[in-house]
């Protein structure tokens, strides 16, 4: 059996051309920067000075020498806050029970209402996605319009009731109200 001639030689440049190309440099990666004025950018300005034959385990020692070195350039901010007083907790645990109940069911009802109007916004992007699945006619586009507008308002809606929540709960901080409170 006789192979082709413009096989055999097709054969032959597909060959060498295989042979003669090399696998592809991935290519490299840059390394982000640091930001200038973080501690990545500072600890990439800083290096330890390692003592030969002392430091060459690999591990890194700081010392009060070394950190001051580390140190220069960079500014530490130190913040310091009292979370109570000693007798706060006592008057705090005898609170009220009529103002606790107070706030706890004006939080309690502002919550809830934020939460029916998260389901109402849920309920209007469902249908908006609905209509955008749907076949697109000029009643269909007039329908996704009105429903995007809706769901600005819904918004809105969620964005005023979760101000009044908040406004709701600092008045009641402001009261003495902890935390467990409004659970």
């Amino acid at each position: 059996m006789e192979i082709p001639r413009q096989l055999v030689t097709l054969g032959c440049a597909f060959g060498m051309v295989c042979s003669s190309t090399s696998p592809a440099a991935e290519p490299t990666r840059p390394t982000p920067a640091a930001k200038p004025g973080t501690l990545a950018a500072l600890a990439g300005s800083r290096s330890l000075q390692r003592v030969p034959g002392v430091d060459d385990t690999g591990t890194i020692v700081i010392t009060d020498e070394n950190l001051s070195s580390l140190g220069e350039g960079a500014a530490l901010t130190v913040l310091t806050s009292t979370i109570a007083e000693a007798g706060d907790f006592e008057t705090n645990e005898q609170a009220d029970p009529k103002t606790r109940e107070k706030w706890r069911r004006q939080v309690l009802a502002q919550s809830e209402a934020v939460a029916r109007l998260q389901a109402r916004r849920n309920d209007v992007q469902s249908e908006i996605d609905r209509l955008e699945r749907g076949r697109l006619d000029s009643r269909t586009l007039d329908r996704l319009a009105k429903a995007e507008s809706k769901l600005r308002v819904v918004d809105e809606e969620i964005n005023s009731a979760r101000t009044q929540l908040s406004r709701i709960i600092r008045e009641a901080r402001k009261e003495g109200a902890q935390p467990g409170w409004f659970r």
